[in-house]
């Protein structure tokens, strides 16, 4: 890591937005937002780049190379103007440059036009032309590491937890370097699965120099036929008022998420529920945006932290840290709003202190007992329990887990039971030919049984796009989407489907969740 001294001497010598963006106490921006189709680019190679033109001509600031067509990009960028290209190697030379441009737009970023420093939903269509760069960029192309392909979520956002992208070094990175976190893992979105509608969605939170690794012990004990774990993976040294924006954009604003009537848990361990708190001071209770049912809160200095008192005199200092002093403006405005009516907060605290010399106040060893049980949590809590653990050994502690699993578990899909069953059962493992598009495929064989039970009658339609699903596979309206036209060809190619063998949506996490202790 490098220091933020030589950031400055850097800076001075030779200035760059580049540099600037990896200076803690400079401001710096979220920008996100959708790509749209991109016709006859090489799809195996897209990037969009952030160029500016403040110090010298087309100076790239930061690459997003997860970036796909009808999919979502991420920049970190400082406050200034920029051109947001988005490139493709079309020559497969191994590198973008400006002949190379399929599409962009223009962005300009100041506290101002953008207090919460997130600007979110900003779409670039590749058909739009913007103005002409400066200069000549060249940015090699390359791979993000690890991560499946999704039909449904962002590129590289399936990971399996101990992927490098949760390990220790880079939630070190995170903290003290937010701007090179941002580099390695721009998307904060992180799933260990292909989506299935049907489950309901947990969204874990870590804590400072934490990961989405943390909650390993817990998503082993989570049912994964009712439920799907989601992630928060997010740089901790950051900005606490941004990384709250930034949770409310992706997960309950419900324009980057739309759930409808999926009801939603959230699982914050340590400062994540600082994070998560401040995301439902910004819900303004409007049609469209998600539920959250539960909110679990695990040994979070909701009061602040006293030692972070230091960071009001230090010449410069990890933003969220700035935050916890139980004297910053954050903390004195983490509770101006009541929670939603709808969420029920479930607050656990813990208070084993295992260091040897235990020094002030009662604690887990990390937070004082008295700030994870500030007044006003309590107040709003609708339950409060305590485990004699540390502030990270709770995350392991089997009365904890079990406890969080039972909250979560009384949150339900809004399907009704005969359709949860079929959803559980899965579809039909056979060999799809090139007649199916991959996500036909997908269909076929993740929801086969159900699509056959919705189209024969067996089970009522929910909601007009099942009606129309009916209509379509009964030839009195046109397929207009990969479902239906994914059932109209099977139902063609296989007229009967009794000796079909079958693929159980949930065999393997439903084996998981058996054999773990916590599935009780």
């Amino acid at each position: 890591m490098v220091s933020q001294a030589s950031y400055s001497i850097r800076q001075t010598a030779s200035p760059k937005q580049r540099v600037y963006k990896h200076m803690l106490d400079r401001e710096t921006f979220f920008v996100f937002g959708r790509i749209g189709h991109a016709g006859n680019a090489n799809r195996e190679a897209i990037a969009v780049v952030a160029v500016s033109d403040k110090f010298r001509p087309s100076e790239v600031v930061d690459v997003n190379h997860v970036a796909r067509p009808d999919s979502y990009y991420g920049l970190n960028l400082p406050a200034g103007e920029y051109r947001l290209l988005v490139v493709s190697d079309l020559d497969r030379d191994g590198y973008y440059d400006e002949t190379e441009v399929i599409g962009g737009r223009e962005v300009s970023l100041a506290a101002a036009a953008v207090p919460d420093k997130v600007l979110g939903r900003y779409d670039i269509d590749p058909a739009a032309r913007p103005k002409p760069v400066n200069g000549p960029i060249r940015v090699a192309a390359h791979k993000a590491a690890g991560g499946m392909e999704s039909f449904f979520y962002p590129k590289g956002a399936i990971r399996s937890l101990d992927d490098p992208v949760f390990g220790p070094q880079m939630a070190t990175l995170g903290m003290y370097e937010p701007a090179a976190f941002l580099e390695a893992a721009p998307m904060m979105f992180y799933a260990l699965e292909e989506d299935a509608g049907y489950k309901v969605p947990v969204v874990f939170v870590h804590g400072i120099d934490g990961s989405a690794r943390d909650f390993a012990d817990v998503v082993a004990g989570l049912d994964r036929t009712r439920f799907k774990p989601w992630f928060f993976h997010y740089p901790s040294g950051t900005d606490l008022n941004q990384l709250g924006a930034m949770f409310h954009k992706i997960f309950l604003s419900g324009k980057v998420i739309p759930l409808g009537d999926m009801p939603m848990v959230t699982v914050a361990h340590s400062m994540g529920g600082l994070v998560v708190r401040e995301a439902l001071n910004l819900r303004s209770g409007g049609r469209g945006e998600n539920r959250v049912r539960r909110f679990i809160t695990i040994a979070s200095p909701l009061g602040g932290h006293p030692a972070a008192r230091s960071a009001a005199s230090a010449p410069v200092v990890i933003p969220s840290w700035r935050d916890i002093n139980p004297e910053s403006k954050f903390i004195a405005g983490l509770h101006r709003k009541p929670l939603p009516a709808d969420v029920d907060y479930h607050l656990l605290f813990a208070y084993g202190n295992d260091r040897t010399i235990k020094l002030g106040t009662n604690s887990d060893g990390g937070v004082p007992l008295a700030s994870q049980l500030s007044p006003p949590a309590q107040k709003e809590a609708a339950a409060q329990r305590g485990f004699d653990d540390t502030h990270t050994g709770i995350l392991k502690n089997r009365e904890a887990i079990r406890e969080i699993l039972r909250i979560a578990a009384e949150v339900r899909a809004p399907y009704p039971e005969p359709h949860m069953r079929e959803l559980r059962r899965g579809g039909y493992r056979v060999e799809l030919g090139p007649n199916y598009t991959p996500l036909e495929a997908h269909f076929i064989r993740n929801l086969g049984l159900y699509m056959k039970a919705v189209a024969s009658g067996a089970l009522a339609p929910l909601e007009p796009v099942q009606e129309h699903f009916v209509r379509a596979v009964r030839g009195e309206v046109s397929p207009d989407n990969e479902l239906e036209t994914a059932w109209i060809k099977f139902s063609r190619e296989y007229p009967d489907r009794r000796s079909l063998p079958r693929k159980a949506a949930d065999d393997e996490a439903g084996r998981l969740h058996r054999a773990t202790p916590y599935g009780e």
